[in-house]
């Protein structure tokens, strides 16, 4: 006997705690794909700039504003999707009874973990698509979707 312990591929299904132990590995993918289709979904520049403001400048160029609105995605909901997967764990190790309940609760935070990336994804393009872009060099208030996104306005004056 060599001492190193070897285990079978199909040995995990038998082990007591094995259904749970895979649905947690799903859980940690799920969330995992969640937040890589959450980043793609919630990234986007935006820019304008104005036709001058009808001064020039001392070599005869017009001052133009320019402005650039880049939305990324936010930090808060990576936190988001930890906490969901934390809770999960720790509801599954203190309070499941028995192997369906503690499968129904890792399932739940798995949907939860997809809803929350769809909604914020969404809630994010969607306050993209509705800024009016003449209004970012404007005077007006533009009011950013924090937690959902992160956006950042840049105004350069070239």
């Amino acid at each position: 006997m060599t001492g190193t312990a070897t285990v079978d591929a199909g040995e995990l299904s038998r082990l007591p705690a094995g259904p749970i132990l895979v649905r947690l590995r799903r859980l940690l993918v799920t969330a995992g794909v969640a937040a890589l289709v959450y980043t793609a979904l919630s990234t986007g520049s935006v820019g304008t700039c104005s036709d001058g403001d009808g001064t020039f400048g001392p070599n005869g160029e017009a001052h133009v504003t320019c402005a650039s609105l880049v939305l990324r995605p936010s930090w808060v909901m990576y936190a988001v999707f930890a906490l969901i997967v934390f809770v999960a764990i720790g509801r599954v190790a203190r309070r499941a009874s028995t192997v369906p309940e503690a499968l129904r609760v890792l399932d739940r935070a798995a949907a939860l973990t997809v809803i929350f990336a769809l909604v914020a994804a969404a809630i994010g393009l969607l306050w993209m698509m509705l800024v009016p872009v003449d209004s970012l060099l404007g005077t007006g208030t533009v009011l950013f979707p924090f937690p959902f996104s992160s956006p950042e306005l840049t105004i350069t004056h070239p």
